[in-house]
């Protein structure tokens, strides 16, 4: 199999809308934005998505930008079909595990790898979720309002 420019990438299964808005989320349609590294392992993305769509229940998409790049939006219905949430009380994880857990090899709970940070504009209701806070804060979409603020 030959892998070219447009081989799959490990988040491109959670693409479900691959076109990308001028603005990066939107307050409005309850969009925000999920930056990573493009290397992250598909298991901490689904975790970090799971985070996301759990902390922002308004969302019905978030925007995916590998390396700070908006590349589509992953549905939360979607992804909520595509990837089953195990429930504790069950005998056997396997029979309801989903996507990314082939191998069965992450664990439920929180995740211990990564931590996601929410980043708020100060002036409008865009919202930035990033993996690493290694960066410097992502900026606003909307021309002047500058960095944005990381919630504690």
């Amino acid at each position: 199999m030959e892998a070219g420019p447009q081989a799959l990438r490990g988040y491109e299964p959670l693409l479900h809308d691959t076109r990308v808005p001028e603005a990066a989320g939107d307050g409005g349609t309850g969009r925000c934005r999920l930056e990573f590294a493009s290397g992250t392992p598909l298991p901490e993305l689904i975790e970090a998505l799971r985070h996301v769509f759990a902390s922002a229940p308004e969302s019905d998409s978030v925007l995916l930008a590998p390396d700070g790049q908006p590349v589509g939006s992953a549905a939360r219905t979607r992804f909520r079909q595509q990837v089953l949430t195990p429930d504790a009380s069950d005998e056997d994880l396997s029979v309801r595990a989903g996507l990314g857990a082939g191998d069965h090899g992450t664990l439920p709970g929180a995740p211990t790898r990564f931590t996601v940070y929410c980043y708020r504009c100060g002036e409008c209701e865009h919202v930035c979720y990033r993996i690493a806070a290694d960066e410097d804060p992502p900026l606003c979409p909307v021309a002047g309002h500058g960095a944005m603020r990381m919630d504690r």
